[in-house]
């Protein structure tokens, strides 16, 4: 049997972090599934699993059609990895930001990850791993980064509910949620026409490696949730404790968003 993961994003960030590291599990093929194809030769040379990259764009049902018509290919294939990585954010006020990448945040980093893992399902037995690609945003109400943290609060209900029921298969769901992590995502979600940049305050920044080495270690024992740092996951508590309006009105004062907006 053929036994293989599927990572997504995986040609940068933590996506591609998570090639290498499940490159040394041992199995007969890391299958990449990315829009951007700018490091997949150099991926093909270093790891040491067999790398078939899929240039595919997550947001077109075209896009599943061809992994699903390349699955069936396969002969006694099992899905051991799904890595979900692929995503992205835009930070700016509801009118900075355009409907089209709003509502593309939505198609990839919900629907499109729902429909890969419902894909994949039926191609994974006993003992396979899902990893979710959630955030510190999945935890309370964000403005001014609304849309994304919104779709993140749902791939972590997802992943929660999803590894529930998943249980009798023996197979776990195990959602990672990043803080602020160097990564080319920074680069697009800042990429928005602001007069003034909106997020002036990064409270942590994070290596990519670290997290995603402790979100595989942790994927590996089954954990259902993942946080990385002790401000994350004091963050998190603090959440859980304190009204909504009461945190969005720290995070405002903290990106001083009444001067940003002032008049505006």
């Amino acid at each position: 049997m053929k036994k293989i993961a599927i990572i997504t994003g995986a040609s940068s960030g933590m996506g591609q972090k998570f090639c290498y590291e499940i490159d040394k599990l041992g199995l007969d093929e890391i299958w990449g599934v990315a829009l951007n194809t700018d490091h997949v030769e150099k991926m093909q040379s270093e790891l040491k699993t067999k790398f078939k990259f899929f240039s595919l764009d997550l947001t077109k049902d075209e896009s599943f059609k061809t992994l699903e018509a390349e699955l069936k290919k396969q002969k006694d294939v099992c899905v051991e990895w799904l890595v979900n990585a692929s995503g992205y954010g835009k930070f700016g006020r509801y009118d900075e930001i355009s409907i089209e990448a709003q509502i593309g945040m939505i198609d990839l980093n919900c629907k499109g990850l729902t429909h890969l893992t419902l894909l994949a399902l039926p191609f994974m037995k006993e003992g396979g791993r899902i990893v979710e690609f959630g955030s510190i945003a999945a935890f309370q109400p964000i403005p001014y980064i609304a849309v994304y943290g919104a779709t993140k609060a749902y791939v972590l209900s997802y992943s929660r509910a999803l590894n529930r029921e998943l249980k009798s298969r023996k197979i776990s769901v195990t959602c990672l949620c990043p803080y602020w992590t160097k990564t080319p995502f920074l680069n697009r979600a800042t990429d928005v026409k602001t007069k003034e940049t909106v997020i002036k305050k990064y409270v942590a920044m994070y290596d990519a490696e670290k997290v995603v080495k402790r979100g595989m270690k942790k994927a590996l024992k089954r954990k259902e949730v993942v946080l990385y740092g002790f401000k994350a996951k004091a963050q998190t508590a603090m959440v859980k404790i304190l009204p909504h309006k009461w945190i969005m009105s720290i995070w405002g004062k903290q990106q001083n968003f009444k001067k940003t907006y002032k008049g505006r």
